[in-house]
């Protein structure tokens, strides 16, 4: 009888030894950030595939152009994923520790604005910021969901941008707080996806207090590719990162989580 049960466990200890070795030859793990583990496990012939740049869930390589719209839509769903995300656990705090929220802050809305393009945007925040009210006034605003973003896309020089002037921005005027892009906006460069855009509350404060240096710098810093890396790659703010790994279908690694519980840190303690 013993010897029956020591000749079952050496056959089971060799089937597991005999799994674990296949799975060592055969199996491997690659980026896929549309998951939330930022991996998937595939086989060695998909991991080989992967290696060659190959976009495995529609088994080709993607254009660096594709990459880049697949990779700025993702960046505009990541991102309202992260304030649905911040807005809750700020709410869930507040209820709990007051029993209502006094949190405030809404979901950003891409919004196409009409007013003025690549080449002269500089120029017409600068001539029509109100310098009391911070303010611009808005001619031709209209309302755009994600879904809508690749008709105004524009390609050039292997940057993606867009044909009109985009804002990202969680005030009634899109100006206020707003995310500007333009048609240098996205681009990948060292293994690395870049989000470039203008933060119009800068400008206004710049002219409001005539620092000139500022002001200048920040048009360079969105014009100049030289700049790219500089003025992309740091920030202490989570939320306001700009630069991703991403995978060979154009996901990125957008981590929500840090930048909400960040938000909420500083909700309770100020900052």
């Amino acid at each position: 009888m013993k010897f029956y049960k020591y000749l079952k466990f050496k056959i089971l200890a060799a089937v597991l030894l005999l799994i674990i070795i296949l799975c060592a030859a055969f199996i491997r793990i690659v980026p896929d950030y549309s998951t939330s583990r930022g991996s998937c496990v595939v086989t060695i012939f998909g991991y080989y595939k992967y290696q060659k740049g190959y976009c495995l869930k529609e088994n080709r390589i993607l254009s660096n152009e594709e990459l880049l719209r697949n990779a700025a839509i993702n960046y505009f769903k990541r991102y309202h994923d992260y304030e649905i995300l911040r807005n809750t656990i700020i709410d869930e705090h507040d209820i709990k520790n007051f029993g209502h929220s006094f949190y405030t802050a809404h979901i950003s809305k891409l919004y196409l604005i009409g007013d003025f393009n690549e080449e002269n945007w500089f120029d017409f925040l600068v001539e029509n910021t109100d310098r009391k009210s911070f303010d611009y006034e808005i001619k031709d605003k209209t309302q755009i969901d994600i879904s809508d973003l690749s008709k105004y896309f524009v390609y050039k020089d292997e940057i993606l941008g867009f044909k009109k002037p985009i804002i990202l921005s969680e005030e009634k005027n899109p100006f206020h707080n707003g995310k500007m892009f333009l048609e240098k906006s996205f681009l990948i460069k060292e293994n690395q996806f870049f989000v470039n855009y203008v933060d119009v509350d800068d400008i206004s404060f710049y002219i409001e207090y005539n620092v000139i240096k500022n002001l200048m710098a920040i048009k360079s810093g969105y014009e100049s590719l030289e700049n790219f890396n500089k003025v992309l790659a740091y920030t202490h703010m989570k939320n306001l990162r700009r630069k991703f790994s991403y995978d060979n279908c154009g996901n990125i690694n957008f981590d929500i989580k840090a930048p909400a519980e960040q938000e909420l840190d500083m909700w309770i303690h100020g900052g």
